[in-house]
């Protein structure tokens, strides 16, 4: 699959970084303002409201709360924000998916898909989160 970089945005170099180096930086100002305000913005619709433990996504009628995972690695707390924010998509019938995808080395990216453009990507290097690697899927969680 071709990549239309127009429909990505350029994500801070620290948190590719940040992501392989099992950080544990993700903060709600970091979230929303380094992932879910530009996702937003490309999207043209919605707002992101703070709470205490994350956010409040409202898009349409729909507002999904968002709560960070708590003592998790960034790998692990971006791959569950990315999979709550595409949960709020889907609820909000938009038919849309995000997804952090690293087209070029070290380049991190976030990505405004189709449905059916995200489980194309299923498999390809280039998606980073949501990941289906089974690596991924046999990280312990921290308990909450």
């Amino acid at each position: 699959m071709g990549l239309d970089l127009a429909r990505t945005f350029l994500i801070e170099n620290e948190w590719y970084w940040r992501i392989n180096e099992a950080a544990t930086s993700l903060t709600v100002s970091a979230a929303l303002r380094d992932f879910v305000s530009p996702l937003l913005k490309m999207l043209k619709q919605g707002e992101a409201r703070a709470t205490d433990a994350g956010f409040d996504l409202v898009l349409g009628e729909t507002i999904t709360p968002i709560a960070l995972a708590q003592n998790a690695s960034d790998k692990i707390a971006l791959n569950q924000l990315v999979g709550d924010i595409n949960r709020a998509f889907t609820i909000a019938k938009l038919g849309r998916a995000f997804a952090l995808l690293v087209p070029r080395r070290y380049e991190l990216r976030g990505a405004l898909l189709t449905e059916e453009e995200l489980a194309a990507l299923g498999g390809n290097s280039v998606l980073l989160i949501p990941s289906s690697r089974p690596s991924w899927r046999s990280m312990p969680v921290p308990a909450i």
